[in-house]
This record gives C-alpha cells, sequence and structure tokens, in this order.
C-alpha cells in the first residue's frame, strides 16, 4: 500500500512570502500617510513649507466615498474625477476576490496585517488566542454584515445615480482624505477608547475587527463566493490530522470539506502550508483544471494584477485627482474657519 508523500519540513526563515508581501504593503501604506501629512502642511502653510504632491494611494481609506462612486459610475457611466484612485482601489479589491476569495483581505490590506500582527502578540502574551463558542462567533459575524447591508441600502437604494454624482463633487468629499487625517490628528477620548478596545480583543481574539466587523470584508466575502479558485482537499490522501483547521485564522472546518465555499476564506494558504501531506490541499479551479501550488505562485500573480490595475489607471487618466492644491487650500482654509 503506497503512503501519501509527506511535504519537506520548513527551515530557518520565519516569515512566508505573504507575511513579505503584506510587510512590503504596510510600509508602502505607512509611507503615503506621512507623504500626506507633509503634503496637508504644504497646502496650509506654502509660504513655510515645502512643496509636496499629493499622493493618490490615501485615497484607499475613503471606502464609503469609493461606494458611493461606484454607484455614479455603474449609473450614469462617469468615473469619478475627485478619488479615481479610491474607486480603481476599491475595483481592485472586488476583483481579486472574484478571482481568488478574499485574497485583498490576506495580501494586501494593512488593517489584516495590523491584526495578525495583534493576534501575534497575543500568543506571545497568552500563548494562545482565545476562541468563541461557535453559538457566540456566528451571532458575532453578522454584525459585518449588517453594517454592509446599512450602507449598500444608504448609497444604492437611498441615492439616484444624479445624487451620488453631485456628492462627489461637494467640499466635504473633495477633502474627505483631509477630514480623515483631521480626526485622528485630533482625536477625542470617545474615539480613543473604541480604538484601544477594538486593539485588546483583537490581540486576545485572532482577526477580531476583520471577522465580526469590517463591512469591507464582508462585501468582498460575497463576490468571493463566486470565485472559482477555491481550497480544496483530496480525501484519498488526507490523513485527518486536523491541522489545516487549527491553521485557519478563521477557524473554517477545511478537514471535512472537499471544496471551501465560505466567504470566510481569504486565500491566505496557511492550511496548505499547515498541511504536512504533499499534494491534499490545493488552490485550485474545480476539476483540477488549473491550481496554484505554492504562496509564491499565487502571490505573484495577486501582486501582477495589482501592479497592472493602478498602471492603467494612470496611463488612462484615473488615478490622479482633478482636485488642485489651490482647491484643497481653499477648501481647508474654510473648513477651519467653521470649525476652529
Amino acid at each position: 500500500m503506497n503512503q501519501p508523500e509527506s511535504k519537506p519540513k520548513q527551515k530557518g526563515f520565519p516569515l512566508s512570502f505573504r507575511n513579505l508581501v503584506q510587510i512590503g504593503f504596510a510600509l508602502v501604506t505607512l509611507y503615503l500617510g506621512i507623504k500626506f501629512i507633509f503634503f496637508v502642511n504644504y497646502v496650509t502653510n506654502p509660504s513655510t513649507a515645502p512643496a509636496v504632491s499629493r499622493p493618490p494611494g490615501v485615497e484607499a481609506f475613503l471606502p464609503i466615498s469609493a461606494l458611493v462612486s461606484l454607484r455614479a459610475w455603474l449609473g450614469l457611466g462617469t468615473f469619478d474625477t475627485i478619488h479615481p484612485a479610491g474607486l480603481v482601489i476599491f475595483l481592485g479589491a472586488i476583483l481579486i476576490s472574484l478571482l481568488f476569495k478574499r485574497a485583498f483581505c490576506a495580501w494586501i490590506c494593512p488593517l489584516g496585517t495590523l491584526s495578525e500582527g495583534l493576534a501575534l502578540l497575543g500568543r506571545k502574551i497568552f500563548k494562545k488566542n482565545f476562541i468563541l463558542p461557535e453559538w457566540l462567533d456566528y451571532p458575532l459575524r453578522s454584525l459585518k454584515y449588517i453594517l454592509l447591508a446599512f450602507f449598500m441600502i444608504f448609497i444604492f437604494w437611498g441615492m439616484s445615480p444624479r445624487a451620488a454624482y453631485s456628492f462627489l463633487q461637494t467640499p466635504y468629499n473633495m477633502i474627505a482624505d483631509v477630514k480623515m487625517l483631521t480626526f485622528f490628528q485630533n482625536i477625542t477620548w470617545v474615539g480613543l477608547s473604541v480604538i484601544a478596545g477594538l486593539v485588546i480583543l483583537s490581540i486576545l481574539i485572532k482577526h477580531f475587527w476583520c471577522r465580526y466587523l469590517c463591512p469591507y470584508g464582508a462585501l468582498l466575502g460575497i463576490f468571493s463566493l463566486i470565485s472559482p479558485w477555491k481550497i480544496t482537499r483530496q480525501q484519498d490522501t488526507c490523513i485527518s490530522c486536523g491541522k489545516c483547521r487549527r491553521a485557519c485564522p478563521h477557524q473554517l472546518k477545511v478537514d471535512k470539506a472537499l471544496r471551501v465555499y465560505s466567504p470566510e476564506c481569504t486565500g491566505c494558504y496557511n492550511c496548505v502550508e499547515a498541511c504536512p501531506v504533499k499534494g491534499t490541499l490545493n488552490f485550485e479551479l474545480p476539476k483540477k483544471l488549473h491550481r496554484f501550488p505554492s504562496s509564491l505562485t499565487i502571490g505573484a500573480t495577486i501582486l501582477a494584477i495589482w501592479i497592472l490595475l493602478i498602471g492603467m489607471a494612470k496611463v488612462t487618466g484615473h488615478w490622479e485627482s482633478a482636485v488642485t492644491d489651490e482647491m484643497y487650500r481653499v477648501l481647508v482654509t474654510q473648513t477651519e474657519q467653521f470649525n476652529p
């Protein structure tokens, strides 16, 4: 009788390719944030501060504006010119989810990276992350879908395409990125308490924000349901060790499913890399039409798609905002006058 072939043990380097990609995107996000702070300082103090261009990538943190942009684009065919990069990034996240499950969350999203880092800190402190019982876990998962439903109803049913487009042209939306920065620079004790609470819960419970509260992840999870690539288990070589289930950050029952359809799956490859039997778990199309044999191949594919999308947006003029530095200066000054 043939024995299943075991994987060679991994030695040395503690970080996976996915971890390196996550760290790379986190560093890019940090760079964009710092550059945006210098930009805001420039437009508010042009005579003393050095000139700095506005980084369009900061619009990734304006998901509500991107959702309104999507409403206007689908209804009128007019691509947003105020925060176009935000809509491009939003569409890119959806595209990746349509292809590779919620891989955006596991490979690109800096909040997902932060969440993983906090969970790791929790394991260092408490030697484990706490797991909620299923009777509590499943109802809490619905919270992010309730939040998503609120935004979808408000924007797609409560706003006409024309109203959505009009909102995009308002001064409020034009400097929504500045308002976001101002919120964190002048955060109240209430906001600080909420953030501190989420940090503590994320240390104790793995992926607390992503698992229970993120409406962005909920939307991508819905799109991921029709993703052709899914984690697939070969029943004839599975030894039922349960390592895949324990490695899954969302506690999915990978060891019981032939194909993982759950919207919670992020294509993180943790289960595939934890499986001790080569070829038992794969990220593949139905009927083995094509598979990604390693996290390196899927990660490289996701990176290529992401870079290509942003490159196309830049070439076609759908990346830079139409709001000039002078317009920013005027709008920010007016806001400061009304909110001393």
